[in-house]
Parts: C-alpha cells; sequence; structure tokens
C-alpha cells in the first residue's frame, strides 16, 4: 500500500515539476466513495427488509430504520472524522471505512440473530460508511478545488444519484435468484473490490502533498489568509475547534442546509403511499424518480459550475424554491403528468443542494477548515433530518390529510431558506484561507 505524504513533508515537494493535475481524479475517486456508499447503505433498504423481517419474525419498521440509524451514526462521528480530515488522514481513513462496511456487509449475511444483525449493522456497516462516504468524499474535493469547486463536487455526488437505480434492481435481482444472504455478500464483496484498493492507492488529502496548488494553480502561487488565532498545527489557515464554533454563520448553515436536505428524508417515506391514493400503481408512482435522476444530474453540475461564478445567495434561494414548488405541485393532487413535473422540479433542487453546499461552507470557512465545520454542522442537520422524518409521520398519522404534512415540510424549507439567506457570505475571490 502506498503511503500518503504527511503535511510535514508537504514543502520538501518538488513544486517545480509536479506532473499532471491530480485533482480530477480525486472528484473520480469521491465520485465512487459516493456511489458505494449510498448503493449498499441506503439506497436497497427496501430491497431488504421484507426477507429479513419474514426470516427474522420482525416488523418490516425495524428494518426501514436502517438509513436513519446510519445517518445519526454519520452525524454522531462526523466531529472526529472532519478533524482527521483536515489533519490530512483522508487516504487511511477512507480505505478503513470501506474495509469495515465490506466485512459488515458479509458478516450481516452469514448472521442468525437479529440482535446481532444490529450491532454489527451500527458498528462497521455504518461506521464504515461515515469514514469513506458522503463527508469525507466532499471535504477531499474541496480540498483540490477552489474556483471550480461547485463543478467537481457536482461530479462527485453525481456518484450518489446514479447509485440510487442499478444497486436497489441488482439487490432485486440476486434475492429473487438466489437469497437476501447472497445480495449482502455480493455487495460487501464489491465494496472490499471497488473501494478499498481505489481509496488506499489514489486517495491524496491536499494537493500541497504532491507539490501542486487548487486547480493546478502552481504551488508557489497559491495565496493563503491565516487568522492571529489559527491552528498552527493544520493546514494554513486552519481555526481551531473552538473559533468554529463560536462563529453563527456555521450553526446557520447547519440548520438552514439541515431543513433543505430533510425533504429526501421525508419524501422517500410518503411518496409511494401518496401516489397510491392518487390512484397511480406503485410502479407508476415510482416514475417520480425515474423523472427526478436526470434533472438531480443536472442540477449537480449546473447549479455546481453556478456557484463558482455567480453570487451563491440567489442560487441557494432557487434551490429553496425549486424544493417548495415541488410540495405544492403534490399537495394539489395532481395528475400523472403534474406528478412527473414534480419530480423534475424535485430533482432539479435537491441536485443543487449538495455541491452549493459544499460551495458555501467553503466560502464561509476555507477549504482549511471544512472536515471540521463540515462534522460540527452534521450534529444539528443530522438529527434535523430525523425529526423531520418522524415529524411528517406523526403529522399523517394524527390527521391522515397528506396535504398538511407536505404544508409542514413546506414551512420548514421556508424557515431553512430564512437562515439562510441571513447568512453573510464572502465574495467568490475569496482566497483560499479562512474567512
Amino acid at each position: 500500500m502506498s503511503i500518503e505524504v504527511s503535511s510535514t513533508t508537504a514543502g520538501a515537494a518538488n513544486a517545480s515539476s509536479p506532473g499532471p493535475f491530480l485533482g480530477w481524479r480525486m472528484v473520480g475517486v469521491a465520485f465512487v466513495a459516493q456511489f458505494i456508499s449510498t448503493g449498499v447503505v441506503l439506497s436497497v433498504v427496501g430491497n431488504f427488509s421484507g426477507p429479513i423481517s419474514e426470516e427474522f419474525g420482525v416488523p418490516q419498521t425495524m428494518i426501514g430504520i436502517a438509513p436513519g440509524v446510519s445517518i445519526l451514526v454519520m452525524g454522531i462521528a462526523g466531529p472526529f472524522v472532519g478533524r482527521a480530515l483536515d489533519g490530512g488522514h483522508a487516504r487511511r481513513l477512507m480505505a478503513t471505512g470501506a474495509l469495515l462496511t465490506g466485512l459488515g456487509l458479509i458478516l450481516l449475511s452469514r448472521t442468525h440473530e437479529f440482535w446481532l444483525l444490529g450491532v454489527i449493522h451500527v458498528a462497521l456497516v455504518s461506521t464504515g460508511a461515515a469514514l469513506f462516504g458522503a463527508m469525507p468524499s466532499m471535504a477531499l474535493v474541496t480540498n483540490w478545488f477552489v474556483r471550480q469547486q461547485g463543478f467537481a463536487l457536482g461530479l462527485a455526488v453525481a456518484g450518489a444519484t446514479l447509485a440510487s437505480f442499478p444497486a436497489p434492481v441488482a439487490a432485486e435481482w440476486m434475492i429473487i435468484n438466489y437469497d437476501w444472504r447472497t445480495a449482502l455478500f455480493a455487495f460487501g464483496v464489491f465494496t472490499l473490490v471497488a473501494g478499498v484498493p481505489t481509496f488506499a492507492t489514489l486517495v491524496i488529502g491536499r494537493p500541497e502533498f504532491v507539490g501542486q496548488g487548487p486547480d493546478g494553480d502552481d504551488l508557489s502561487e497559491v495565496a493563503y489568509a491565516p487568522k492571529d488565532n489559527e491552528a498552527s498545527q493544520d493546514a494554513p489557515g486552519a481555526l481551531a475547534v473552538g473559533v468554529l464554533a463560536r462563529d453563527s454563520r456555521l450553526w446557520l448553515s447547519a440548520v438552514g442546509f439541515g431543513l433543505v436536505m430533510s425533504s429526501p428524508v421525508v419524501l422517500i417515506a410518503l411518496l409511494i403511499p401518496y401516489g397510491k391514493e392518487l390512484g397511480l400503481s406503485g410502479k407508476d408512482a415510482a416514475y417520480f424518480f425515474a423523472a427526478m435522476t436526470p434533472f438531480s444530474l443536472l442540477g449537480k453540475l449546473v447549479l455546481g459550475r453556478l456557484a463558482d461564478r455567480a453570487p451563491l445567495k440567489p442560487i441557494i434561494a432557487f434551490v429553496v424554491l425549486l424544493n417548495i414548488a415541488c410540495w405544492g405541485i403534490l399537495s394539489v393532487e395532481p395528475g400523472f403528468m403534474l406528478f412527473l413535473i414534480g419530480g423534475a422540479i424535485y430533482g432539479l433542487g435537491i441536485g443543487g443542494a449538495a455541491p452549493v453546499h459544499g460551495v458555501l461552507l467553503a466560502r464561509l470557512f476555507g477549504r482549511a477548515n471544512y472536515g471540521r465545520v463540515s462534522g460540527l454542522g452534521g450534529m444539528v442537520a443530522i438529527p434535523l433530518l430525523v425529526l423531520a422524518n418522524f415529524a411528517s409521520q406523526a403529522m399523517l398519522g394524527a390527521t391522515g390529510s397528506y396535504q398538511m404534512t407536505f404544508g409542514m415540510q413546506a414551512g420548514l424549507l421556508v424557515v431553512g431558506g430564512i437562515l439562510l439567506a441571513c447568512i453573510r457570505i464572502p465574495d467568490s475571490d475569496v482566497n483560499d484561507g479562512a474567512a
């Protein structure tokens, strides 16, 4: 296994001939990380809930909470993962995470006690995903780009979108033709084979480690803006955790985007049952996601690119308004065509949210602090996702009205948009240091 260059040796790198810019390779690695973590941990839970509940004699809802459990584990691990990422340890962190998740899935396929399924899922599968999934992969890309950050992040998170279709299809095929244990075993092997060597050999935590600058700039020309209270043991411009925690912008962005990103968590649980209430078949209702996928990819790339070149606040407002529009369309009991249009609008809005959020954090705090601010913010944002899911189910159960539930979710988006509008965002030409 190749050894990741440490920050102490970064200054010794030969900046005069650093070779081809490796940032786009890191985008490819992040794409793989997003594809694997979403595909094997989140998007296939629905495929396994029925077979596992039948074998162990437990309600399907006990398996259905697995995505929420995984998200909570990621939130708890976030501050520790973020600190390690800012310290330049992305390679060993991501390779270890893929190893844990792969082994965990294989062990799940061999487990015959339901309680042990839960322990393995939390301790290995979810913990591993926290080490190589969404936040670590986005932090990796953020470290390699400044001017093209939004576009690069959009390409990276496209991996999660593209995994949402083939992973459930593959899982269902294996479950039908073999069994759920074979499917889990296959996903575990796939994670080990595709993830561990990719992360162990290709990940480089920062461009400075190989004598390069962000966006391919000459390292000698990279400008930093460290503050008087920077943490000198970290990358130039890195701030102490206490300094970051006292910055209100961190918490405004965490709560604001937490409320915006609660939409997919709420939607996944409500959409198919609501579609059936509209008179659609389960298959026809699922076409909402088919309409969503290409526009989600478009949103990631187009809005990510715009975030690199245009003021952020109008783009954030556009993302929020698109999400509100989707809930508005659903609330009017749409026909099939309008139902699909709602999926396309939703895809464009929620697809652009992740890269725009990443650019916002980097713009506010600099790439040297991205891991820590993501981890700290996740401690607030991730519980909001889970609470929004619980609140929507409670509202639906208490009122029996999808319209009131949709209205509540639209209200959460309005609150999130207002909080994000209160953030003072530096100009796009801000340098690489902390803002």
